[in-house]
C-alpha cells in the first residue's frame, strides 16, 4: 500500500526475500526483541520469519526500510483466528501508522481473522486508542532471582 502523498509505502516481503532485508529489518526490530528478552531473541525472529511461521512487513521511504513489523495468523480453540503483530520496530510512527493500520485490517479480514492483537508498551495505547484498539488484559512478570532455573 503506497501513499501517493510521500514516498513512504508499506509492503510484505515474501518469505524468499527475507534474506534480502534482513540487516535492515533486524536492524529495526532489535529493539523490540531486546524489550523481551526471555521470549525472543533476534535469531529466533529470522529463523521464524524463515520457514513462514512470521510474516514480515516494511514500512519504506522510497528505498529505505523506517520500520518493520513482524505478524502471524494465530488459531484458537474455539476455531477464532486473528492476526498477531509480535514485534514492531522503527522511526516516524505518526507518518506511516495509519497506512499500516489500514493495511493490517485488511490483511486480518482476507486471511479470515476477527481481530488483530499487538503486543508492546503501555505507551502504544496512546497511538493505537484512536484507530480503536483497546487494552484486552495486563500481562504481569515477576523474575525470579537472577532469571535462571
Amino acid at each position: 500500500m503506497k501513499d501517493m502523498s510521500a514516498q513512504i509505502y508499506f509492503t510484505a516481503v515474501p518469505t524468499q526475500v527475507v534474506d534480502v532485508v534482513w540487516p535492515q529489518a533486524k536492524e529495526l526490530l532489535n529493539k523490540a526483541v531486546q524489550i523481551a528478552p526471555a521470549a525472543y531473541n533476534i535469531e529466533y525472529v529470522y529463523e521464524k520469519l524463515k520457514d513462514g511461521t512470521y510474516g514480515l512487513w516494511l514500512v519504506m521511504d522510497e528505498t529505505t526500510p523506517v520500520a518493520a513489523v513482524t505478524t502471524r495468523i494465530s488459531h484458537y480453540p474455539t476455531g477464532a483466528k486473528c492476526l498477531a503483530l509480535d514485534l514492531l520496530g522503527g522511526d516516524r510512527m505518526f507518518e506511516w501508522l495509519p497506512m499500516v493500520q489500514k493495511a493490517m485490517e485488511q490483511y486480518a479480514k482476507d486471511n479470515g481473522c476477527s481481530h488483530l492483537e499487538g503486543y508492546g508498551r503501555k505507551a502504544w495505547g496512546r497511538a493505537l486508542k484512536k484507530f480503536g484498539w483497546k487494552p484486552d488484559f495486563i500481562a504481569y512478570k515477576m523474575e525470579l532471582t537472577d532469571g535462571t532455573v
